[in-house]
C-alpha cells in the first residue's frame, strides 16, 4: 500500500516535554498525524566532519520518524550558508543580504544527495514523497539520477523571489531546473505561483502549456498555489482549555483591564519587528491617553544566531526594547513585555485567546500562519482584532482584517488605534468572516489538494503533442 514520506528540515519528534519548533513543524504533524508515513530530516545535531552520519529511527502512533546529524561543515555550509545567506534573503528581496560562495552551494547539493538516497532506500515505487521547503530545491534531481519514478512534490513555505532577484545569484538556471524535476510544485499565493511560472519559462525558456501546467525536457510539473491552512476546530478546543492556564509566560491578571497587543515571531528581517516596535513608540508619544491602558507582549525567539545578520537584528531588538521601555514606563506599568523563550503550542493558542489585539508587520511573508491560529483562537463572543501586514499571504485570504503596510510608519500608527478602539459589534462582524474563511480551506484541506495533484500527475505525463505549433500549442490525454 503506498505511503507518504516527508521530508523537511528539522523534524518535529514526539516529545511532550518539547514545544514544536513553529508553523511548518505543527502543520507537517497535523497532516502525518491524520495520514501515517515516514518523517524523513535533520535532528538538530552536529557532528565532526569525519564522522559519517546514521540514521535514527522513532515509531509514535502511525508516523516513522527518521533523523540524521549534520556535520560541522555542512551545518555551517549548506544550513547557514546557501540556505540561509543567500536562498532566504533572495525570497525575502534582501538583495543587500545575499551571498553567494560556490563552496556551500557544492554542500547544498552534497546534503541534497544526502536525503535523496537515503528516500532510495526507504521509497517503494508507489510511495509518494513531499519534500518541503527553501533547504530542498535539488532533491528530486538526485531521486530522478538514482532511477527513481515516485510521485515527488515540493512545497514552498516562503515567497518566491522575483526574476530580478533570480538574476543575481550564478547558480539560479540550475537551481530552477532541478526544480522542474518535481511533479509538483506548491506556493503559497497566487502572486509566488506567477513569480515560479515566469521563472521557470523566461530562464530555462520551458514552455507553459496551460494556466498551472509546465513542460520542461520531456516532463509536465504542476506549478500551483495551496494556501496552507491549520485546523480551527482544534485550535478552538486548545484555547479554551488554555486560556486560564497559571503558567503563561505572561500575567494577563497583573495587567488587570489593560488592552493587550501580541506578537509572535522569530527574529528575522522578514518580520518587521523593528517597523512595529518603532510604531508602537510613535503611537505612545502621539496618544499619551493611551498610556497604562496597553500592554504589547511580544514573543521574540532568537533564530540562526550563528549568522552575523542575526546577531546584529538580535541585539538591536533588545536595544529598541529597552529604550521604548525606558521612555514611557510609568510606575510598575512596562509598554512592552518581550520573552525570547520558545512556548508551547497549546499554552500559545491560551495567550492569543486572552490578547485583544494580534499585531503581524512582516515585511515579506509566505503565509504567516500565526495570523491565522489567533483567529481560530478566539474567542466568537468576543474576539480580539487583527492587524496584518500586506505583505503576508495570509492578507491575500483575510481581508476583513486590518490590513497595513508595516513600511508605513503613520498608517502603522492609526491601524493601531482603529484596533484598540474597535467596538465589539465590528469585532464580531469582522472575525465571523475570518473564522468562516479558515474553516472553508483548512489544514486538511491544504494537505489533500497537493496530494490530490501530486497523485493524479501521473496522467499528466501522458500528454502528446500533436503539432509543433509552440506559439500556441495543443495538448491531450492519450
Amino acid at each position: 500500500m503506498s505511503k507518504l514520506i516527508v521530508l523537511s528540515n528539522r523534524v518535529s519528534l514526539p516529545n511532550p516535554d518539547k514545544p514544536a519548533a513553529g508553523g511548518l513543524a505543527v502543520a507537517l504533524q497535523d497532516a502525518l498525524d491524520e495520514t501515517g508515513g515516514i518523517w524523513l530530516g535533520w535532528n538538530g545535531e552536529q557532528i565532526n566532519n569525519d564522522q559519517q552520519a546514521e540514521f535514527g529511527r522513532i515509531n509514535n502512533k502511525n508516523v516513522e520518524y527518521l533523523t540524521c546529524p549534520l556535520t560541522h561543515q555542512q551545518y555551517e555550509q549548506y544550513y547557514c550558508g546557501f540556505a540561509n545567506n543567500t536562498l532566504w534573503p533572495a525570497m525575502h528581496e534582501r538583495a543587500d543580504l545575499i551571498e553567494c560562495n560556490a563552496e556551500e552551494y557544492e554542500t547544498y547539493q552534497q546534503v541534497n544527495r544526502l536525503f535523496a538516497e537515503k528516500l532510495k532506500d526507504i521509497a517503494q515505487p508507489d510511495d509518494v514523497i513531499w519534500v518541503h521547503d527553501y533547504h530542498f530545491f535539488s532533491v528530486a534531481r538526485y531521486c530522478r539520477e538514482l532511477g527513481m519514478q515516485n510521485k515527488i512534490g515540493f512545497f514552498l513555505h516562503i515567497p518566491f523571489a522575483r526574476l530580478v532577484i533570480w538574476r543575481q545569484i550564478p547558480m539560479a538556471n540550475r537551481l530552477i531546473q532541478d526544480l522542474c524535476q518535481y511533479d509538483v510544485v506548491g506556493l503559497q499565493t497566487e502572486h509566488d505561483q506567477n513569480l515560479c511560472m515566469q521563472a521557470c519559462t523566461t530562464l530555462l525558456q520551458a514552455q507553459k502549456i496551460q494556466q498551472y501546467l509546465l513542460s520542461y525536457q520531456k516532463r509536465i510539473t504542476t506549478i500551483k498555489c495551496y494556501p496552507i491552512g491549520v485546523n480551527p476546530d482544534h485550535i478552538q478546543k486548545v484555547a479554551r482549555q488554555y486560556a486560564d492556564d497559571s503558567q503563561s509566560v505572561f500575567d494577563f491578571d497583573a495587567l488587570g483591564k489593560q488592552q493587550t497587543i501580541i506578537g509572535v515571531d522569530r527574529i528575522d528581517y522578514s518580520k518587521g519587528l523593528l517597523e512595529r516596535f518603532n510604531a508602537y513608540s510613535d503611537f505612545l508619544a502621539t496618544y499619551p491617553e493611551y498610556h497604562r491602558q496597553v500592554t504589547d507582549l511580544q514573543i521574540a525567539c532568537p533564530c540562526r544566531l550563528d549568522i552575523v545578520a542575526y546577531q546584529e537584528l538580535f541585539k538591536r531588538l533588545k536595544e529598541k526594547v529597552k529604550t521604548i521601555n525606558a521612555q514611557f514606563a510609568q510606575d510598575d506599568w512596562l509598554p512592552i513585555e518581550c520573552s525570547h523563550d520558545v512556548v508551547a503550542h497549546e499554552a500559545l493558542m491560551g495567550i492569543y485567546r486572552k490578547s485583544s489585539i494580534c499585531w503581524i508587520s512582516s515585511i515579506r511573508d509566505g503565509m504567516n500562519l500565526v495570523a491565522k491560529e489567533y483567529i481560530a483562537a478566539q474567542d466568537p463572543a468576543n474576539p480580539g482584532v487583527l492587524i496584518l501586514s500586506k505583505y503576508t499571504g495570509a492578507a491575500e485570504q483575510m481581508p476583513e482584517a486590518i490590513i497595513v503596510d508595516p513600511e508605513d510608519p503613520k498608517a502603522m500608527v492609526q491601524a493601531l488605534k482603529l484596533a484598540l478602539d474597535m467596538p465589539q459589534e465590528e469585532r464580531i462582524r469582522r472575525y465571523q468572516k475570518l473564522i468562516a474563511g479558515l474553516k472553508a480551506f483548512d489544514i486538511n484541506d491544504w494537505r489533500n489538494a497537493f496530494l490530490v495533484d501530486l497523485r493524479q500527475n501521473n496522467e499528466l505525463q501522458n500528454f502528446k503533442r500533436p503539432g509543433r505549433d509552440t506559439a500556441n500549442p495543443v495538448y491531450q490525454l492519450l
